[in-house]
């Protein structure tokens, strides 16, 4: 499922950094045996008390750990990762599921509010679509926003659009899913909401 937004907003030119345009990494844990090992990448480890003949299994993770943005929360690993840095004045991380998609906006000299994108985006779709205020509480901190509702080329989504806060430019996190009645369950999305109830966290 594709991310539907505006992004045209340039002015000055900032310097980006590379390294977060790379997907968090995956990691795996081995079962020997009855023994779990957790594996880190390029990190040997020295395996004792191993039987001759070990059934060995290497699992991966389920989860992976996004870090960009001052944003820290797990998310399913099986998410499409893709990094856009080609707005000067914009980082954007979005991760892709079946019917869900998590968003990060990262705009680095410029002041953007839920209600300002909201209100782009209301403008974009055209007169049916409807917007209404919306919050979530992540670890603890709840997060205020407004809720985009419109229909693309006949497929109805709802986009939450969250205001984070930011010491330098705005921060943006957009939740958008697919309508109740055009899923096959919540089952994703309960998933991912859950995950963000319990490690997402935003430094300034």
């Amino acid at each position: 499922m594709k991310l539907f937004f505006i992004l045209a907003l340039s002015t000055t030119l900032t310097f980006l950094n590379a390294d977060d345009s790379k997907e968090p990494k995956l990691g795996f844990t081995l079962k020997i045996d009855n023994k779990v090992i957790k594996l880190e990448e390029n990190k040997a480890v020295k395996l004792k008390g191993i039987s001759e003949n070990p059934t060995v299994t290497l699992v991966p993770d389920k989860y992976r750990y996004f870090t960009y943005a001052g944003l820290k929360f797990y998310y399913p690993s099986n998410m499409a990762f893709e990094a856009d840095f080609s707005e000067q004045n914009l980082k954007m991380w979005t991760l892709d599921g079946s019917d869900f998609v998590l968003s990060v906006h990262h705009y680095l000299n410029l002041t953007i509010t839920a209600k300002s994108l909201a209100a782009q985006l209301k403008a974009y779709y055209g007169k049916k679509t409807t917007t209404a205020p919306i919050s979530y509480t992540f670890n603890g901190v709840k997060y205020s926003g407004i809720r985009v509702r419109a229909t693309i080329a006949g497929s109805g989504i709802i986009q939450d659009v969250l205001e984070l806060p930011a010491k330098n430019g705005s921060r943006i996190l957009i939740l958008q899913d697919a309508i109740a009645s055009e899923k096959v369950s919540e089952d994703e999305r309960n998933l991912i909401l859950g995950l963000l109830k319990k490690s997402f966290k935003a430094t300034p």
